[in-house]
């Protein structure tokens, strides 16, 4: 008997499934997606690979490149976080980058320097 009314309450009311592929949603702010490496100002210390817990991202000073591995990333903002505080560098900032799917492991990972 409680069911009919609730089911008539409901079937007026606005649908709250979005048309996720069709429109975009809207990323509240401090949204983490893809971190991005500004090689401009990056002195290239490893302070983000030594504090990235699992491992996603390689520096190789020599070569003076960074390397970000998505399918790695807990996309936890700790590398952002100690670029800002320890070298006070803000070579890395988290993107609105969150579409990362892909067939190939080869496409998750990027590769930036000077």
């Amino acid at each position: 008997m409680i069911m009919l009314p609730r089911s008539l309450v409901t079937l007026f009311r606005r649908v709250a499934t979005e048309k996720y592929p069709k429109v975009k949603p809207v990323l509240p702010q401090g949204f983490r997606g893809r971190p991005v490496h500004d090689p401009d100002k990056c002195i290239y210390c490893g302070l983000c690979e030594k504090y990235c817990p699992s491992g996603a991202i390689s520096v190789d000073r020599a070569k003076k490149t960074w390397t970000h591995d998505a399918g790695k990333c807990l996309f936890c903002a700790q590398c952002e976080e100690t670029c800002h505080e320890m070298p006070k560098r803000d070579a890395i900032h988290m993107s609105q980058e969150f579409e990362l799917a892909s067939r190939s492991r080869k496409r998750l990972v990027k590769i930036s320097g000077k």
